[in-house]
């Protein structure tokens, strides 16, 4: 129960980040800080794959009704969501069921987050950005890898702040 509202809270406060801080903190025609990928990211490998696309879908849905383009970021939240899995998988090949669902994203140093999270988020990017604007130019690529090495700096920040904060209490 208390992983379940984790999750949650992480969902609402990266929402809150999203639309309180993100405007303010962008660097306009540059980069944006988008570090509401990091709640795809970070949810539980141990929960079904039914409940986490679940999850998935209504943090997209929650995002798309708040911040539009209207089902765009459903689309590459759960595009990223489907990768995740098999990346990790790459990082660290689990032997077997139970070290899967046993694995938390805290046990990653900060070098394997980087690993893990950075091309997932370039992922997402590369399907937002074209997508939203409708624009395929060098302009959209510059943008896509600033807001992508931007956006990584924040998702590492909330990760070492909150989830390993969270793993040294235990």
């Amino acid at each position: 129960m208390r992983e379940k509202l984790g999750v949650a809270a992480l969902g609402v406060g990266l929402i809150t980040f999203q639309g309180l801080l993100a405007p303010a903190l962008a660097i306009p025609e540059l980069a944006w800080p988008l570090p509401y990928i990091l709640f795809w990211l970070s949810l539980p490998l141990r929960w079904s794959r039914e409940v986490t696309l679940l999850v998935s879908l209504v943090f997209g849905v929650l995002l798309d009704l708040i911040f539009p383009p209207w089902g765009l970021h459903t689309f590459c939240g759960l595009f990223v969501w489907a990768l995740r899995r098999r990346w990790l998988h790459l990082l660290h090949p689990f032997p077997t069921e139970a070290e899967e669902a046993a694995f938390s994203l805290d046990e990653l140093s900060s070098t394997e987050f980087f690993v893990y999270a950075f091309p997932l988020t370039l992922v997402y990017l590369l399907a937002y950005f074209p997508l939203a604007t409708w624009e395929f130019s060098g302009h959209t690529l510059l943008l896509i890898v600033f807001s992508g090495l931007y956006t990584f700096l924040w998702e590492w920040s909330i990760f070492e702040l909150i989830l390993r904060r969270r793993h040294a209490r235990r």
